[in-house]
């Protein structure tokens, strides 16, 4: 008898609370999970918003529109206390005056996008975008090529019109045209251009505050780079001054694809960093201080000499982290310094950092910290931050499932509500920056996981969050918001799992107290939760099912209602069970608006004699 549960081998009972709720824990077999975590768990997170107390069924999805085509940038543009919503779909830009316009009520701002992800950023209130073949700005009236409306530069003053003169600007990549300034001596015709082989697009000059004009007042000989005039130009009335403006184009191959190619944009330090151009795969380009349309011939950085391509930057630590992709041999984090240099002003130096693992697809600051996906996982940099780096691992609770999802190379990355969400296809696993613990390694984050956030299981392609609201672009073109209490008018399926639960003896026959179990659930308008078993005799087994509604007639079922006005119910869990080895209980729901939330469980149970087999 001495396997039995017999009254003389029944000692105390050991109470267990599930409670303290703090993500899921896919690393560890289930017997090993800490019980405020679930082996397995889905579409369950913590609602801050109502005080994040209790895990509970995550937001529903609301289908906005469909412009038909992949949503590869979505923009909440702000301008004068308004906004409208810039939408790149396809090859096309859109400006909607709100999120749910459809196509039809949408304008066309572009035709000629590329068809892959957008960078947008803002600058001095003009909206800037970079998709790797045009870059554009928008003032909230007209959409532009920054190309043909960039900062002209002076690149020589004091000139004599043999030549000669001060450097004064750098050469703009964004413009072929650059200005000359001369001093006339009041006895020459001739004026050389510090170019040669300049464009065929018209020379402009304008001589004491008179407008010239070419072949009328003066011809240009191209190939010489000279300018001659039909008379001569008296000299300035304050010797030295200049009194000569020669405004003409040299096209330099390649200068202005430099930028326009670039697919990643960075603000920092009153300028804007831009990087991912395929063919410069290690160049850092930046702009001139608060001008985003004058990046100079000479304002770029090289981070390392081989060609693994720059995939991703940041800002942190007053810092410019770039983030490349794995290489071997060499390091692949860089960070930029601002630096006052006697001749040059400010530059950003390019420094080597000590990590060597590779950025997959994006890095984020997700409250100061510096994190990016690896192909482990997310990692983040930590330690003294300018000399001795120390990587640390941030994911190690959901690696074995996301590192393995299909796509997880263009994992996403976005900030919500205090969660860092990687995306990837259709799922999203959700870091939460208001619960840490100690790994091996220093700081992880508690995770969360989602699952089918779709319409017509079109993958993610676009996400952004605006006020506290999640919006989210599909491959087929749909744009939906995270809302409701349902996924566009299916159900949600949620559940979260205890784990296998010995009762600290694996070696020992258990036996449920009939009278010990009680879960505190969340009051939620037309709730419902279902509560499941599993044994080492049994697989999931439907124990109870509970209305746990507030009083609330919005939306309400009155099939599925009670009078509860209180946050909390209380319901008693028919979970009695005898000579059992483990228990895990499944806390769910699988119908349509019935969503459920959890503060605590708790179990009792005797034990027993020892397992044989």
């Amino acid at each position: 008898m001495s396997d039995q549960l017999s009254p003389r081998n029944i000692s105390a009972p050991i109470t267990r609370q599930y409670s303290n709720f703090a993500g899921v824990d896919f690393l560890n077999d289930p017997t090993k999970v800490a019980l405020n975590r679930s082996p397995d768990s889905k579409n369950i997170y913590k609602n801050y918003v109502s005080g994040g107390e209790c895990i509970e069924t995550r937001p529903g999805t609301i289908k906005l529109n469909n412009l038909e085509q992949r949503i590869n940038g979505i923009y909440f543009y702000e301008i004068n206390k308004k906004y409208v919503v810039i939408i790149h779909s396809g090859i096309n830009l859109y400006k909607c005056n709100n999120i749910t316009d459809s196509i039809e009520d949408c304008e066309l701002l572009y035709d000629n996008m590329n068809n892959s992800k957008t960078s947008f950023f803002v600058f001095a209130s003009k909206l800037y975008i970079l998709d790797g073949i045009n870059y554009l700005v928008y003032d909230g009236i007209t959409l532009s090529n920054v190309l043909n409306n960039s900062y002209v530069p002076t690149t020589t003053i004091s000139r004599s019109p043999s030549g000669g003169g001060e450097l004064y600007e750098d050469i703009n990549l964004l413009n072929p045209k650059r200005i000359n300034q001369f001093c006339a001596d009041g006895e020459s015709i001739d004026y050389y251009l510090d170019a040669e082989d300049i464009d065929e697009t018209i020379v402009e000059v304008k001589a004491n505050g008179d407008i010239l004009v070419e072949n009328t007042d003066f011809v240009v000989d191209r190939k010489k780079g000279k300018v001659t005039f039909n008379q001569i130009i008296s000299a300035p009335d304050l010797d030295g001054n200049d009194n000569v403006y020669i405004t003409f184009s040299k096209t330099v191959e390649n200068y202005l694809e430099r930028i326009s190619k670039c697919t990643i944009s960075q603000v920092f330090d009153n300028r804007v960093f831009f990087s991912g151009n395929k063919d410069y795969p290690n160049a850092v380009f930046h702009s001139r201080l608060e001008n985003p349309t004058y990046v100079s011939d000479l304002d770029y950085y090289q981070d390392g000499l081989d060609n693994n391509k720059i995939k991703s930057m940041c800002v942190g630590n007053n810092l410019l982290w770039v983030f490349k992709e794995s290489n071997q041999q060499n390091s692949t984090i860089f960070y930029h310094t601002p630096t006052i240099d006697s001749e040059n002003g400010k530059i950003y130096p390019s420094a080597q950092g000590n990590v060597s693992l590779g950025c997959y697809s994006e890095c984020i600051n997700f409250n100061d910290d510096i994190v990016f996906i690896s192909r482990y996982g997310l990692e983040a940099i930590s330690g003294n931050i300018t000399s001795e780096q120390v990587l640390s691992h941030r994911s190690s609770l959901v690696d074995l499932k996301m590192t393995n999802e299909i796509g997880f190379e263009n994992c996403l990355l976005a900030e919500w509500r205090g969660y860092l969400l990687c995306v990837i296809r259709t799922k999203i696993y959700l870091a939460d920056s208001r619960q840490v613990y100690n790994g091996i390694k220093g700081k992880e984050y508690e995770w969360y996981y989602w699952t089918d956030i779709s319409e017509d299981n079109s993958n993610i392609s676009a996400i952004r969050e605006y006020k506290d609201e999640l919006y989210i672009g599909l491959e087929n073109g749909t744009l939906i918001k995270l809302g409701g209490t349902n996924d566009s008018g299916k159900a949600i399926e949620a559940y979260w799992t205890t784990p296998k639960d010995t009762f600290k003896y694996e070696n020992k026959y258990k036996s449920i107290n009939k009278r010990g179990a009680v879960v505190n659930v969340k009051t939620i308008p037309n709730g419902k939760i279902k509560i499941a078993k599993k044994t080492d005799k049994e697989n999931w087994n439907l124990l109870s099912e509970f209305s746990i509604s507030g009083f609330d007639f919005s939306n309400i079922d009155f099939s599925n209602f009670d009078f509860s006005t209180s946050e909390h119910n209380y319901v008693i869990l028919p979970a009695k069970t005898k000579k059992i080895i483990y228990m895990s209980l499944k806390f769910y729901s699988d119908e349509l608006d019935k969503s459920f939330g959890i503060y605590s469980a708790n179990l009792e149970a005797f034990i027993g004699g020892y397992v044989k087999r």
